[in-house]
């Protein structure tokens, strides 16, 4: 009944992420009398666990936190909050966004800059310094708390799986078995979410694993990657209509049985527990298969502080708390979510399912910043509807890989 549900309100979301124009963000009043007072918009807002940690946050920092809620679909979502921080408009002062958003805001002078009562160089070392440098920060500026951690991760169905005959996906003998397994059942091996706008997820990822380079599209090792992915379609490995298919319907095909695996970001685990379909002999995490290189996406949701706040100085008590291991922590074990402190990830105890597997993602993977450009919405349908000509055969691979490397050079 719980996976049924789960569909119902998957089908609901989807409705209503393609009517942006109704969509109108939640404000909700969770605080009671402080002298300080913040408002909030958080992706988790509609969640009673959030709100459980805002009131445990607003206790211990003696502030109003309101919360409000960003549209549900990417699109409308980004549209949304560019608009905010564009107008100048000063209601909102923290924003949770992602990687592609804050790639495009930080250059355009949304954002506050947070200075070192807020990310001091002792916090600031503790994420992945890669990835700070990449993804948080321009012109040796901080503009973000990371405050969650998604990094790409190999998920299987158990039940789906012993059907292949094989016990664990070691490496990539191993997922060439998977994919060629005959399933009575009707499943496929591995499926995914090749919907124009989500591919480069798995495009990314598997130039990692096979040492290639997404900023090189003459790399042998990156076009080998998109080699196996396109013989994944042409084989009949994976069925055609992931190439509509967002996370939300990938992850309802992969909780109903019809992948033994998939790759997807570890905040997964949210998903899969409240559908009841988390379990040893269900679905779980497992180490990443060995490709050519051990390397995986890592990508993170992160607090901004919108320059036309009026209410700084709170914001950034804030900031410096959720910053900070005890806001960390509080926010990762409310949500079961990994934290994005790789010090936290690598020595404290996290009530988080999977966390093992997690962590040795953490300690023993080249954690990887997905190359985004300063207009990464665009880049990224760009690159999917090339893909999606690729694998249907209307270009070839060198066709392709030329118009790839255009993109990725803007």
């Amino acid at each position: 009944m719980k996976r049924y549900l789960l569909g119902i309100l998957l089908g609901i979301n989807l409705l209503l992420a393609g009517c942006g124009e109704k969509e109108e963000p939640l404000i909700q009043d969770v605080s009671e009398d402080f002298q300080e007072e913040i408002t909030l918009m958080h992706v988790d807002a509609d969640k009673e666990e959030f709100h459980q940690f805002i009131a445990e946050t607003e206790e211990k920092l003696q502030m109003k936190i309101n919360v409000m809620s960003p549209p549900v679909n990417a699109y409308n979502r980004q549209a949304k909050i560019s608009t905010i921080l564009s107008s100048g408009d000063s209601t909102v002062d923290v924003i949770g966004i992602n990687d592609e958003m804050i790639n495009e805001f930080k250059y355009q002078g949304y954002l506050e800059p947070l200075d070192s009562d807020v990310m001091p160089d002792d916090i600031l070392k503790c994420y992945p310094q890669d990835y700070m440098q990449k993804i948080a920060m321009a012109d040796g500026q901080v503009y973000s708390v990371p405050y969650a951690m998604d990094m790409m991760m190999f998920w299987v169905n158990e039940e789906v799986l012993k059907e292949a005959g094989i016990d664990e996906v070691a490496d990539r003998e191993d997922f060439e078995t998977l994919l060629q397994a005959d399933y009575e059942s009707g499943a496929y091996g591995y499926g995914s979410a090749w919907e124009t706008t989500y591919v480069y997820n798995d495009i990314s990822q598997f130039v990692n694993m096979f040492g290639g380079s997404y900023e090189d599209w003459s790399d042998p090792q990156t076009r080998e990657a998109m080699e196996f992915l396109h013989d994944m379609i042409r084989d009949q490995e994976t069925p055609r209509d992931i190439l509509l298919d967002q996370y939300e319907q990938m992850e309802q095909k992969f909780i109903n049985g019809k992948y033994a695996a998939i790759f997807m970001y570890s905040g997964a685990i949210e998903t899969f527990l409240r559908a009841g379909a988390y379990g040893e002999d269900e679905i779980h995490a497992v180490p990443l298969p060995m490709f050519k290189a051990n390397a995986t996406n890592v990508a993170t949701w992160q607090y901004v502080l919108n320059r036309a706040s009026v209410r700084k100085e709170s914001a950034k008590k804030f900031l410096a708390y959720v910053a900070g291991k005890e806001g960390s922590i509080a926010y990762a074990t409310a949500m079961k979510r990994l934290p994005a402190r790789l010090d936290i990830i690598e020595h404290e105890e996290l009530d988080i399912p999977d966390m093992e597997v997690m962590r040795a993602y953490a300690e023993t993977l080249e954690l990887k910043a997905r190359p985004l450009s300063s207009n990464p919405m665009e880049e990224i349908r760009d690159m999917g509807t090339l893909f999606q000509k690729y694998v249907a055969d209307e270009i070839s691979l060198d066709e392709f890989c030329s118009r790839a490397q255009e993109i990725v050079d803007g």
